[in-house]
């Protein structure tokens, strides 16, 4: 014992004085004994020696560690910090004293417009061309800002030289005669001071009472419904007008262009309007509508508001027409209207040059009133640059500009008529600038036929259905269209657009893209080129979408989607072989989620291969898929469908895949064992404490027999379906003598029940039930059925023996009681064995019928097993060879206690 102590003591004190030297001490001196080397002078120094010192040193280590581990956790979050700020470019830092130098200004300049790198590469940032005269557009803005430091005088005279000379040139370029100019930076800015003007001609009151002169007859502006987004509402808010004051007139529906104003509507609405006492003042009318590019009938629409007394202003891109020498005929009326908005400097390149707004009036002082004239000097500066840029370019060059707009659009839409798919959307016999298209099915595919005496015919919701799928699909190939020609010719603008009702279209408007981009007629000729590429691809895409489908519908393992949003040849889903299913209702959130997995290495896996041709995406249903995208004529789709079935085989096959089933399989399993431990727990709370005893609770159960609540017992096993991946009850495995996959018991196949085997009664056979005599003759009866009938007497005169036997046991009872009492104990052990005997013998029925199932044969219905006595008697009338677990058991008892 001492020496045990002295030997636990010499690591304690080794300890100990090696904290004392990394906690700073002098280490202790060779010749010289130490403190810690002599024997302990009491029992209190030695437990602290021997005990306390070790853990208070092992509590300094783990405090220690722990410290270290919160310094990293600190040092992590700091770069994580410094990270994140240097990240958020769009926060400014603080603002430097001293100022910084003028370098790193535009280079920060430079980041913050093009982004960092990655950013650059992922969408790159096409550099618009300046050419001379846009720079000295830039310089005429440096000049007006400098100009506004010159003394008052001499600035309000050269600002009205500016003023005078710009509008002459504007209107003479235009065909506006004697016209006014007003220059803004926005362009319904004009608008705006436009119907102020028409407000106050109206209304001569309208200066003085403000809206109680507007009380009598409220003034109705209109405007097409092909407009730009919101100007009405603009209107309105600028004007303090309601919304009431506010007409759309709608565009053609039969006849003309659907994106241009209907004349017929608008004439009726003028006339609705004067009878209900309002007064028409305005129409704001399209030269090239916002997004299709069609012009007003003009000329109709001009007649129709002089003879009203309406004011007509006219805006749009086709008004550039109006300096060629050739003016369309659509457009040439709009040189007689009230007022118009041009923007020259879009038409020609010149960057943040101001809209000019043409107007007439006899009344100059109340144009004034109106804010129509440009009174303050910093207003009248800001046509300095469009002053230099027009002196620059002249006359010629700037006819020469908008006719090289001009003639793109016009090589741009006759190369398009040689191609079938692309249909075009234009105004029939009115030239426009703006080429609108769509890819379609061919011009040359003859459409769907009905016979006329047809008698079955598609129902109008699954016609509008796929016309509705078609329409998406569509959509969806033609905004991939748009990015890729944006990609392959960059030098030429394509907008993707929705017009109504074609839907997603490309637009090209030479007029606002062309000067800053520098398009010319060889990069129209390559565009085309690309097109002619990508239609065959989407031609042969749309035509294989069917044989897609149809490829995979012939592998089990593959489940289609139709998903009409994604630009390839389908979508699809890889399902395991084990779950034998493709509803994805019954699978678990993690079974789901290990699909997702799987699918998601099919992807990764065939991107290798292939060149951007699989993509992994989400389907409708929210699990991921696989995603085939556009295919050419060289391409099978039946050998890439089956190059994701043999992907996906292999990565199911692989051990990456088992392992996660099995470790799916080990938590599956754990939940039924704890399922299965909560289902015992239960029956103990129920059965109580005292049937648990070995032999007292054989006595209580003699006493007060237990009902059982299910054929198998009062606890139900539990088993993990590794179809679904969930944990279901065994009770219909009970209850059906065998086990049931997924489905309702119903609709399963059940085997029958089959009577227990016991030492006294002969062995059970499997039987099936009979048809009724109503159903089948005996002349139609086969030998087997016949020895199957013959089995039946027997079990039936087995049972009467049986009954014979009961009566005579109960006589037996009533004599002596006392040797009733001394045999209770063999027959609970009796019954016990039973008991086995008639799990062992269920086990193997269900294994032979299960195996006669996999094997085709017909399995019969199954009575309903019923704890109710009347039931009992009926299924022993319809099967003679049915007898449950409870009867098998009490027969072996009364055998036993007869036998002995």
């Amino acid at each position: 014992m001492v020496m045990t102590s002295s030997v636990n003591f010499l690591p304690a004190c080794t300890s100990n004085m090696a904290a004392s030297i990394a906690v700073g001490e002098s280490a202790p001196s060779p010749t010289k004994k130490s403190a810690a080397e002599k024997p302990p002078a009491s029992l209190e120094e030695g437990f602290h020696k021997m005990i306390v010192d070790p853990a208070l040193n092992e509590v300094s280590q783990q405090l220690d560690s722990a410290m270290k581990i919160l310094d990293d956790y600190n040092d992590t979050l700091k770069k994580e910090r410094e990270e994140r700020l240097a990240t958020r470019r769009d926060i400014p830092g603080p603002l430097q004293g001293s100022g910084q130098d003028m370098s790193v200004i535009l280079q920060h300049m430079q980041d913050v417009i093009h982004g960092t790198e990655e950013e650059i590469q992922q969408s790159p940032v096409f550099t618009p061309s300046i050419d001379s005269t846009a720079k000295l557009a830039l310089l005429g803005h440096s000049l007006a800002a400098y100009a506004t430091l010159l003394p008052p005088a001499r600035l309000r005279r050269f600002t009205t030289r500016i003023i005078s000379d710009t509008t002459l040139w504007l209107s003479r370029l235009f065909r506006f005669e004697n016209g006014s100019a007003y220059y803004n930076e926005d362009d319904r800015e004009g608008l705006i001071k436009v119907c102020r003007l028409v407000l106050h001609s109206k209304y001569p009151k309208f200066a003085a009472e403000g809206f109680n002169a507007l009380y009598p007859k409220p003034p109705v502006v209109y405007i097409s419904a092909a407009s730009r987004p919101g100007l009405g509402q603009y209107i309105c808010s600028q004007l303090g007008l309601p919304m009431s004051s506010l007409c759309t007139v709608p565009c053609n529906t039969v006849f003309g262009s659907v994106h241009t104003m209907d004349v017929a509507s608008f004439e009726r609405l003028v006339k609705d309007d004067i009878n209900s006492s309002k007064l028409p003042v305005l129409l704001v009318a399209n030269a090239g509508t916002p997004v299709a590019g069609h012009t007003d009938n003009l000329t109709r629409l001009l007649e129709i508001c002089k003879a009203n007394s309406i004011w007509l202003h006219v805006e749009g891109v086709n008004l550039a027409t109006l300096s060629l020498t050739l003016v369309p005929d659509s457009v040439l009326p709009a040189v007689k209207c009230d007022s118009m908005t041009v923007t020259p400097g879009v038409w020609l390149g010149l960057p943040c040059t101001p809209a000019v707004t043409l107007y007439r009036t006899a009344d100059p002082a109340m144009a004034l009133a109106a804010g129509l004239s440009n009174s303050q000097s910093l207003e009248r500066v800001r046509a300095l640059p469009l002053w230099l840029c027009l002196q620059s370019v002249g006359h010629q060059g700037i006819v020469k500009k908008i006719k090289h707009a001009a003639d793109l659009s016009l090589q741009l839409s006759e190369k398009l008529d040689t191609i079938a798919t692309l249909k075009k959307s234009t105004q029939f016999d009115v030239p426009s600038p703006v080429v609108i298209f769509r890819y379609a099915e061919s011009r040359d595919k003859p459409g769907e036929e009905v016979a006329p005496y047809a008698a079955a015919k598609l129902d109008d919701d699954s016609k509008e259905l796929d016309k509705e799928k078609h329409r998406l699909l569509y959509n969806t190939l033609n905004r991939w269209l748009g990015e890729q020609l944006s990609k392959d010719v960059p030098e030429l603008q394509l907008d993707i657009v929705e017009v109504e009702p074609e839907g997603v279209c490309l637009r090209f408007n030479p007029l606002l893209t062309a000067a800053t981009r520098g398009t010319q007629r060889e990069h129209v000729d390559r565009l085309v080129e690309r097109l002619d590429e990508h239609t065959a691809v989407l031609d042969c895409t749309v035509d294989q979408r069917e044989v897609f489908q149809a490829a995979v519908e012939g592998h089990p393992n593959l489940l289609s989607i139709d998903d009409a949003t994604w630009p390839g040849v389908g979508v699809l889903q890889y399902i395991p072989e084990y779950w034998g299913h493709h509803s994805l209702e019954n699978l678990t959130e993690e079974t789901k989620t290990e699909m997702d997995k799987l699918n998601a290495d099919i992807v990764n896996k065939l991107s290798v291969k292939e060149d951007m041709r699989f993509l992994k995406s989400t389907a409708p249903n929210g699990r991921a898929c696989v995603c085939v995208g556009l295919v050419s004529d060289d391409v099978s789709v039946e050998e890439l469908v089956q190059e994701i079935y043999a992907t996906g085989k292999e990565l199911e096959d692989s051990s990456r895949f088992l392992e996660r089933m099995a470790d799916m399989v080990r938590k599956g399993i754990e939940q039924a064992e704890q399922e299965l431990q909560k289902a015992n727990e239960e029956k103990i709370m129920e059965e109580g404490v005292i049937r648990q005893i070995p032999i007292v609770g054989s006595m209580w159960n003699w006493l007060s027999p237990l009902q059982a609540k299910t054929p198998g017992g009062n606890v139900k096993g539990t088993t993990f379906n590794l179809s679904s991946g969930s944990v279901e009850s065994t009770e219909t495995t009970y209850k059906y003598k065998m086990q049931i996959q997924g489905g309702s018991p119903s609709t399963s196949p059940l085997s029958t029940p089959v009577s227990t085997p016991t030492k006294t009664s002969p062995p059970m056979k499997l039987v099936l039930p009979s048809p009724s005599k109503d159903e089948e003759s005996p002349e139609d009866k086969t030998d087997d059925q016949k020895g199957e009938e013959t089995a039946e007497e027997k079990d039936g005169e087995e049972e009467t023996k049986e009954g014979e036997v009961e009566t005579e046991e109960e006589e037996i009872e009533e004599e002596g009681d006392d040797k009733e009492e001394g045999e209770n104990g063999d027959t609970e052990a009796q019954e016990d064995d039973g008991n086995d005997q008639t799990r062992a013998s269920e086990d193997s029925l269900q294994q032979t019928e299960g195996e006669e199932m996999q094997k085709g044969d017909s399995v019969p219905e199954v009575l309903p097993n019923s704890e109710d006595k009347d039931s009992n008697t009926e299924a022993e009338t319809q099967d003679p060879g049915h007898v449950s677990d409870k009867d098998g058991v009490r027969d072996v008892v009364k055998t036993e206690e007869s036998n002995s």
